[in-house]
């Protein structure tokens, strides 16, 4: 048996597998449908999509939405009104009663009424392709209500595990640093409930992992392969436009990499183009959106893009100095709401002793990670994108939600949540790939501590839910 789970901790991929089956499977039946972040507006976008409607529509008073079945739109004004129950007695009770309800309805409603969901009106239809066809197969079959819900969480979910497992074979070295991120309380939550962030976390592990590996030489580059690598980097640039620099990381690999100068360069100039391209094209379409409507209201708050912009470009030192220190203020803990998102705005709120360990064993994970020889040749080029991609990437988040979110002039920016930083803290990995930490500790020693918090985490999130 000892033998048997020796064998086994040393396989990260199969202990992610189980870990994230089995409790994934868990959250998207134990929260409450439609409870999870955003899924108010998600949902409505993803069953809007299934309808054949693939952009949202503008509605008056500059917001945007679409035409819902009656049932499906009672259904999530149920739902988000069960969000708002104080008292857990209340809340359990209608919880029960929309399950019973919902359970048993399958008629989506002959009528349709308008709904708005501007919060979600600058994703494209291609984020929620996991959840759309779990709807489908919900409406082709006739299910009860529920499952629209369930269906939906379960196939984003599973493109999510399927992601991230590949993600884990392919990274040379620090595939527990890899495991440990990927099954923090907020990263499986995101994982296994209507968004788009799982399907952007996945794509972005496997963009790192991918290019790691080629660089290790464990993959030989073959034109197949760089045309899916080149996918992947488009599809995390077309799903959220901040994340474009991961998109891009892939064109760091050298010359000699490729198994000629003319498909080195051929490969190089396509894939630039196609992603400056669809990047260009996105930001456009979602800049157009943003700045004629108001993405998250706040009461007393004047939000103006326009207005924001004007103040950005005529003060932006003012707007640099401050938001590179934000982090390193108390506004950290009020605005961001976890270094890691292990904590996040509505979702899971555990103890500050567990947050302590997840924490440690992040580190611990990290300092476990080994130098790659071959990533060492590469060193100077890895880091330099490891930082460009950190930090640009931060300003760009930063930038996109000071323009959108917050107050007209305001020194710190608002409404950014750790979940955002998921795609790039496994970047973190590159500097010991390449620098020796010195540290010495054998993988089947420090895998057994790493597991058991991990599944100490995920057993309190289950619980803490709802």
């Amino acid at each position: 048996m000892e033998m048997s789970l020796a064998k086994l901790i040393d396989k990260p991929v199969i202990v992610f597998l189980f870990l994230s089956i089995v409790f994934g499977v868990l959250i998207v039946f134990r929260m409450a449908p439609l409870n999870g972040t955003d899924e108010f507006s998600h949902f409505p976008r993803v069953y809007q999509i299934t309808q054949g409607t693939f952009w949202e529509k503008s509605l008056p008073n500059q917001q945007y939405g679409g035409n819902l079945p009656t049932n499906i739109n009672n259904m999530i004004n149920d739902y988000r009104d069960l969000s708002r129950k104080s008292s857990p007695q209340i809340y359990e009770q209608r919880k029960e009663q929309l399950q019973k309800t919902y359970s048993s309805t399958r008629l989506v409603g002959a009528s349709h009424t308008s709904a708005i969901f501007t919060s979600v009106s600058a994703y494209p239809p291609w984020a929620y392709v996991p959840s759309v066809i779990g709807v489908l197969i919900a409406k082709a079959t006739s299910l009860p209500l529920i499952w629209y819900v369930y269906l939906g969480r379960l196939f984003t979910l599973a493109v999510w595990i399927c992601l991230t497992a590949l993600a884990i074979k392919l990274l040379p070295s620090g595939k527990w640093f890899l495991v440990a991120i990927a099954l923090l309380p907020t990263s499986i939550t995101q994982a296994a409930t209507i968004s788009s962030d799982g399907l952007v976390n996945g794509l972005s592990w496997l963009v790192l992992a991918f290019t790691l590996a080629i660089l290790a030489r464990k993959i030989t580059l073959t034109w197949s392969k760089l045309i899916l690598l080149t996918i992947a980097g488009l599809s995390v640039c077309i799903i959220k436009d901040a994340y474009w620099l991961i998109g891009a990381f892939p064109l760091i690999i050298p010359v000699e990499y490729f198994a000629s100068k003319t498909q080195a360069w051929l490969w190089r100039a396509a894939s630039f183009i196609t992603i400056f391209v669809g990047s260009v094209w996105f930001t456009m379409h979602s800049s157009k959106i943003v700045n004629s409507t108001v993405l998250t209201p706040y009461l007393n708050t004047y939000i103006n893009s326009k207005a924001q912009l004007h103040f950005l470009l005529h003060h932006t030192l003012f707007f640099l100095g401050h938001v590179l220190i934000q982090p390193f203020t108390k506004n950290f803990d009020t605005v961001y709401l976890g270094v890691v998102g292990i904590i996040t705005n509505r979702l899971v709120y555990l103890s500050i002793a567990l947050i302590g360990l997840l924490y440690g064993i992040l580190f611990l994970s990290l300092s476990e990670v080994r130098k790659v020889p071959e990533l060492v040749k590469q060193r100077k080029r890895l880091l330099i994108s490891a930082m460009v991609i950190i930090v640009g990437t931060y300003l760009f988040i930063a930038v996109a939600f000071y323009l959108a979110e917050t107050q007209v002039g305001a020194s710190t920016v608002a409404s950014v949540y750790g979940r955002y930083f998921l795609p790039l803290i496994p970047f973190l990995v590159i500097f010991p790939l390449t620098t020796s930490l010195g540290i010495k500790i054998r993988v089947s020693k420090i895998s057994y501590p790493i597991a058991l918090i991990i599944f100490i985490g995920l057993v309190s999130t289950l619980f803490s839910i709802g």
